[in-house]
């Protein structure tokens, strides 16, 4: 996304670009350096993904516990201050002026008066609720994935399919989108599918940015999706 919006940025005939942008991303330095590019370009820059998917299944499905300390920790944080973590979320997405708007799912009324009452609220998140988020995406990045497929892609040349196995499982898990997810799995070629089990995904681990566990979480996906 750094390298397309930096890209952007140099061209005269881009008047908009919608990208993933959320307080995880504000933490990488080329993305930061993109997103002024293309603001001081006069491109109009509209946020998605802005939830970061995490705890948005607590806010959707009532059946998801909360259960890291990491979550609770910053579900008080932000509750002392009068609002939900998501709510915080798109606050602290569009307090980035080089945004114009945020684009996020709203699966029912509850959830649409929430991000409405967000927008209209005039206070802005302090540098301390800031560096709160700050510390939080580093605690619990091995559970993000940022979408670099071209990193795992490069060290998985028999399944190049990580990133979009991490994306239908988080559709799974965090969106509570089963049959979506399961459909998207199935599209994935057969014979792709079928080395997912086998494959040793050492290199792919070392070079994540993020530090997953791939293995671990692509298993996971198979028996959750196939």
């Amino acid at each position: 996304m750094a390298q397309c919006l930096a890209a952007a940025a140099k061209l005269n005939w881009i008047d908009a670009v919608m990208t993933v942008y959320n307080f995880r991303l504000m933490q990488d330095a080329k993305m930061q350096a993109s997103v002024k590019a293309c603001h001081k370009a006069g491109i109009g820059l509209i946020a998605i993904k802005t939830l970061a998917a995490g705890i948005i299944a607590r806010w959707l499905r009532q059946d998801v516990k909360v259960e890291s300390e990491q979550d609770k920790k910053l579900i008080a944080h932000f509750t002392k201050k009068g609002f939900t973590v998501e709510q915080a979320k798109i606050k602290v997405a569009l307090q980035d002026k080089s945004f114009g708007s945020v684009c996020v799912g709203m699966g029912n009324v509850t959830v649409l008066n929430s991000n409405v009452a967000a927008v209209l609220d005039k206070n802005t998140l302090s540098q301390a609720d800031i560096e709160v988020f700050k510390e939080y995406a580093a605690a619990t990045c091995s559970g993000y994935c940022a979408g670099c497929a071209d990193i795992c892609n490069a060290a998985l040349a028999d399944v190049p399919y990580v990133s979009d196995i991490m994306r239908y499982l988080m559709y799974y898990n965090s969106y509570g989108d089963r049959d979506r997810a399961r459909e998207l799995f199935a599209q994935i070629p057969a014979n792709v599918r079928s080395k997912l089990l086998s494959t040793d995904y050492g290199a792919a681990e070392a070079r994540c940015p993020q530090g997953m566990p791939i293995r671990e979480l692509v298993t996971e996906a198979v028996s959750k999706l196939a």
